[in-house]
């Protein structure tokens, strides 16, 4: 199960780091001014995230954010998906009778 959540919590950092991207912000090390662009990991730019890095070169207290995203949805989708079923089965029992 962690591989999939590894996977998953990859795949939200994307998902975040393209719209972050379309907001206009970018990594420091790609910052045009040359002061914020000097650290990978500190800026003083108001457009710089110091996040938008592929997921395997963040570090690991980063990622966890993308991770505890990906175990509430899983989380939620389950109940959702059991709260279906039980309505299902309840829909199924009326229709019979």
């Amino acid at each position: 199960m962690n591989d999939v959540i590894e996977k998953l919590s990859s795949d939200v950092h994307d998902g975040w780091w393209d719209e972050k991207r379309k907001q206009g912000f970018h990594a420091p090390l790609d910052c045009p001014n040359v002061v914020a662009s000097y650290n990978k990991w500190n800026s003083n730019c108001d457009k710089c995230h110091t996040d938008m890095y592929p997921y395997n070169e963040l570090p690991d207290n980063i990622k966890e954010y993308d991770r505890v995203t990906v175990r509430s949805v899983l989380l939620s989708l389950s109940r959702y998906i059991a709260s279906i079923a039980i309505v299902g089965e309840t829909d199924d029992e009326t229709t019979t009778a």
